[in-house]
């Protein structure tokens, strides 16, 4: 490149300078921008050259990057786990029998016997008779009510019981020398002063009693079974 060319080029340069630094400043007065004149240089003349800068140093320095520090590793407590404690085995206790209460032993009562009443009279026999005379289902009762001193007691008769049912007895016992179930001496003979017949149905359980006037016991009842075809069917009570 020539001198000539090079002041050409300064002289842009410093025109651009110019504009630049006369378009800043305050906005509200205008400035007047001279306008430059060219100089020529002479022929021969050396121009002063500014210095070359070095690229390297219009750039800006760069601010230094502060390293990035790898993570700081934080501890952390970790729980450490506990070991179960593993429970001892224990010894099953033997279960133990309810002990039982042995009933103590009581004494067995005695049985109370049942108190006999105190009857008037005893019962001195009770028997049956084979019928002579009686057709079937008709039974006949006898009754001797007596003391040894006078034979036969007045005033007394007899309750007669059938299955449970009382049956009628109107007459009363007589007083003195008693009757006879048969009219001549025999091994079916006995001496009575009350008597009663009763027709129905025989068999059965039949129940002989000698009472008072007002129907109360005065001496033990005496009991007999018939069957349907009994020919015993003369009952015969003797009370003392």
């Amino acid at each position: 490149m020539t001198s000539h060319h090079r002041l050409l080029s300064l002289a842009a340069l410093l025109t651009a300078l110019l504009a630049l630094s006369g378009c800043g400043g305050r906005s509200g007065e205008a400035t007047r921008t001279p306008v430059p004149t060219w100089t020529p240089t002479p022929l021969g003349a050396v121009v002063a050259q500014a210095p070359a800068q070095d690229p390297a140093a219009q750039q800006p320095t760069p601010l230094p990057i502060p390293p990035t520090l790898p993570p700081t590793a934080t501890s952390t407590n970790t729980p450490i786990p506990s070991p179960t404690p593993t429970p001892l085995p224990t010894d099953t206790p033997t279960p133990v029998p309810t002990p039982t209460e042995t009933p103590l032993p009581t004494d067995t009562p005695t049985p109370v016997p049942t108190p006999t009443p105190a009857y008037l009279f005893d019962l001195e026999t009770a028997e049956r008779f084979v019928t002579e005379s009686l057709a079937q289902d008709i039974v006949r009762a006898y009754l001797y009510a007596y003391d040894p001193a006078q034979l036969g007691l007045p005033g007394y008769s007899m309750q007669v019981l059938h299955n449970g049912e009382v049956l009628p007895v109107d007459d009363v016992t007589s007083a003195g020398l008693p009757a006879q179930t048969r009219d001549m001496p025999g091994p079916y003979t006995r001496f009575f002063n009350l008597s009663a017949v009763f027709v129905g149905p025989q068999a059965g359980e039949w129940v002989v009693q000698l009472v008072d006037a007002n129907g109360a016991p005065q001496g033990p009842p005496a009991t007999f079974t018939l069957t349907p075809d009994d020919l015993q069917r003369e009952l015969y009570v003797r009370y003392r």
